[in-house]
């Protein structure tokens, strides 16, 4: 009785109600709101107690806008004289080296940042960036209860302390696909902006050719063209050629040799070399992983027209296709949980499904620390959970419109 009383504590999760769901979020943000105030009064000026600038991440495209706006874009590629800008950017002269492993198109999106002083510009990029993911939420989910977990989005707290780019891939993303039906040319610019992080962009040609979107199509490559051009005339071909060049200390240096730690890489590559095996076996797991993840999408796609789910499958898949990819990134998973939600919300949920999606929220809190000091990188199982769960969604759906039918309330 006892472990059947508790798988159905998870198959049927009857302690997320909605109240609970309500209540939840604000005792997140009171907890966060607490650490941030106590990791404040350590701090000394831009640098936390741990002897990092606050928002880490951010130093490296201030200090590459500071070199192209001082007519030196070739430089971000270059570790020495990035470095010393950084130095600068925080006036610290022990500060670690934070690389820019972005194409120049991420050039021309970053180039005003440095007008401003360092602690105003991640001011004004955090505020810019965390408006437009919850505008993308609330466009998926206009529901009081989903704007706040989305502000107690642990990702998005563990976006918002490195002051990465996260927000920005998830507002691009998610409004590209919530905009593809109605203003499809709108939508593919969204998708070709993504391009200054290639490496999320593996799945979304497939998408939009597999679902027809030929002028979503033809907007993305032309927006990826012209970003190309235009950084291309403005910033040289020196600075492409020295991006080229950087691929190769990117892929040893930080992804194969684990650079930022394999505990920060959320990737089944990253999984296999935490667990020690070579780089050639990680490849041939990651190959599998992005192999399996694609063919569930294609899958999903075929099996429904209903387009939440299309979204859902998508924006997990594209976190799963890469072998580099952060754990500021898990921020991503915000869509497809909103979308599962939604679903979930309009329908009924599934077995497990709830627990699945509380699961999976938490995810982003306790993945880097599980990987480094259990040696367990839980990310890409949970992902691939995740994707699993939107396929079983997709065998439920009848009808044309795409709606879900027969699916379990919890």
């Amino acid at each position: 009785m006892a472990v059947s009383s508790m798988l159905d504590f998870f198959r049927q999760a009857p302690w997320l109600t909605r109240r609970r769901l309500a209540a939840y979020p604000k005792l997140f943000l009171l907890v966060y709101v607490a650490s941030a105030a106590t990791w404040l009064m350590r701090s000394k000026g831009l640098i936390d107690p741990a002897g990092h600038p606050i928002g880490a991440d951010f130093i490296d495209p201030w200090s590459a806008s500071w070199l192209a706006l001082h007519r030196l874009p070739q430089a971000v590629y270059d570790v020495p004289r990035l470095w010393s800008v950084e130095r600068i950017a925080v006036d610290y002269p022990n500060v670690g080296f934070a690389g820019f492993h972005y194409p120049p198109v991420y050039l021309l999106l970053i180039l005003p940042i440095a007008l401003m002083p360092y602690a105003w510009s991640l001011l004004a990029w955090t505020v810019a960036t965390f408006a437009a993911y919850l505008a993308t939420i609330w466009k998926i989910d206009p529901e009081r209860d989903a704007l706040w977990l989305a502000i107690a989005f642990p990702g998005a707290l563990v976006n918002l302390t490195n002051g990465q780019n996260g927000f920005l891939t998830l507002g691009l993303l998610g409004g590209a696909l919530l905009t593809l039906e109605r203003r499809p040319i709108l939508a593919g610019v969204m998708f070709g902006l993504m391009s200054y992080k290639p490496q999320y962009g593996l799945l979304v040609p497939i998408f939009l050719i597999a679902t027809g979107r030929w002028r979503a199509i033809a907007a993305a490559a032309v927006t990826v063209a012209m970003l190309a051009g235009l950084s291309l005339a403005i910033f040289g071909a020196q600075t492409w050629q020295a991006f080229f060049a950087s691929i190769a200390f990117t892929r040893q240096v930080v992804l194969e040799q684990g650079g930022s730690g394999f505990e920060k890489l959320q990737s089944a590559f990253a999984a296999a070399r935490l667990w020690g095996f070579s780089v050639a076996t990680a490849y041939a797991l990651q190959a599998a992983t992005s192999l399996i993840a694609a063919l569930a999408v294609i899958w999903i796609w075929r099996r429904t027209a209903n387009f939440e789910l299309h979204a859902a499958a998508l924006a997990t898949a594209v976190l799963l296709t890469t072998p580099y990819m952060m754990d500021y990134d898990l921020v991503i998973l915000a869509l497809p949980i909103a979308w599962i939600a939604l679903e979930g919300r309009r329908t009924s949920f599934l077995t497990w499904e709830k627990s699945l999606l509380a699961f999976v929220w938490t995810l982003p809190l306790f993945a880097r620390s599980l990987a480094g000091h259990a040696l367990i990188p839980v990310a890409p199982l949970a992902m691939l959970l995740l994707l699993a769960d939107i396929a079983r969604r997709a065998l439920q759906v009848t009808g044309v419109d795409g709606r879900s039918g027969g699916a379990t309330t919890a």
